[in-house]
């Protein structure tokens, strides 16, 4: 069933929500290539309609997906995450939007109405002051062509107010989703993500698992180590969530992260881990002399520590978390999963909190 209403959508709106997806996506961004990567397993990356991983064959020779270069299997990557994150997401927003039109439906046509009329009576038309309106047409004065408020004012009002009122059809269309018999059947795109053998806080059993991608040297993940911190301090979740690190180092913008990771993999050889994450953090230059300063502020066995570092012992295992970061398509740090599914960048605490409760439901 399809409504007869039209929402149009308004320009300004638009760039309210860009912003929100930059904002919730913030982080250090790497190029599309890094020196010295190495594609893991991952995910097959070649699409379901080919049979075959034979790209070609040059003078008899078979060139399959594996002699790609590292650039274009990550685009690949990124192309296969975005495509499916995209279509679940797409099923989710048009499943709920059809349950509810059909409920709206169904009740206008219960008081003998029409759905506009019933949107009318059970709705409501929102108003648009002039204050309001001001405001807006302050904030998006350049996508106006120049054109003064007194101009386009009716148009940019009735736009508003369309707008709002859709906003308010869904929201009165979720309350009666609220009372019907109602479940959304369209899963969440997760990937599979390895945990086991990675330095992790809380319960091996919990029920949610929240891995964090991260580079020592991207301020955006020294920010959001501060809303890990919050939750890690929160006794509500302690018992509930496993926070699980993965190093994800962009080499070719941070030259020192690569280091300071394999810094911080040599101290969890002395099971101090997580002293010596904490203690990075709080330093912005992550040279040699400093990542052996906060070995011996922290009371590692300094001697051990040093032979560690400088044999390049834990090269590999930043290597393959980094490769593993790449097959997924991750652009940039922090990057956060929660159960496999991709929550974005640096979330601010109450927005990574509502996604936390949002999993924990599910899981019961």
């Amino acid at each position: 069933m399809r409504s007869p209403i039209s929402r149009p959508g308004v320009r300004f709106a638009g760039l309210t929500l860009l912003l929100a997806i930059a904002l919730a996506a913030a982080g250090c961004a790497g190029g599309t290539a890094d020196a010295g990567a190495q594609s893991g397993s991952g995910d097959p990356l070649l699409p379901p309609t080919m049979d075959s991983e034979i790209l070609g064959t040059l003078n008899g020779e078979e060139i399959v997906i594996s002699d790609l270069a590292d650039s274009d299997r990550y685009q690949l990557a990124r192309l296969r995450t975005n495509y499916y994150t995209e279509v679940h997401d797409l099923l989710q927003q048009s499943a709920t939007r059809t349950a509810r039109e059909q409920l709206m439906l169904a009740a206008a046509e219960e008081q003998g109405m029409t759905l506009n009329l019933y949107y009318a009576e059970e709705v409501g038309y929102p108003e648009v002051s002039d204050a309001e309106l001001q405001s807006i047409y302050d904030a998006n004065r350049n996508q106006f062509g120049g054109r003064s408020l007194d101009e386009i004012g009716a148009d940019l009002r009735r736009q508003v107010a369309n707008q709002k009122l859709a906003h308010m059809i869904d929201a009165h269309g979720d309350a009666m989703l609220a009372e019907a018999e109602w479940e959304l059947r369209v899963p969440d795109y997760r990937v599979e993500i390895e945990t086991a053998g990675h330095a992790a806080l809380g319960p091996e059993d919990a029920p949610l698992k929240l891995v964090v991608f991260s580079d020592f040297e991207c301020p955006y993940c020294r920010r959001f180590n501060g809303t890990l911190d919050a939750l890690r301090e929160n006794e509500d979740y302690r018992d509930r969530i496993q926070v699980v690190f993965r190093h994800y180092p962009l080499r070719s913008i941070h030259p020192q992260a690569q280091k300071a990771a394999e810094a911080s993999i040599c101290a969890g050889d002395q099971d101090r881990f997580w002293e010596y994450h904490d203690a990075l953090w709080t330093d912005e230059n992550l040279g040699l002399e400093t990542l052996e300063q906060h070995a011996r502020l922290i009371g590692l066995d300094t001697e051990a520590f040093a032979e560690c570092l400088n044999s390049g012992r834990h090269y590999q295992q930043v290597q393959n978390d980094f490769a593993t970061a790449r097959d997924l398509g991750l652009d940039g740090t922090p990057a956060v999963f929660a159960n496999g599914r991709y929550l974005g960048g640096a979330l601010p605490l109450p927005n990574l909190l509502q996604q936390i409760e949002r999993e924990l439901a599910a899981s019961n």
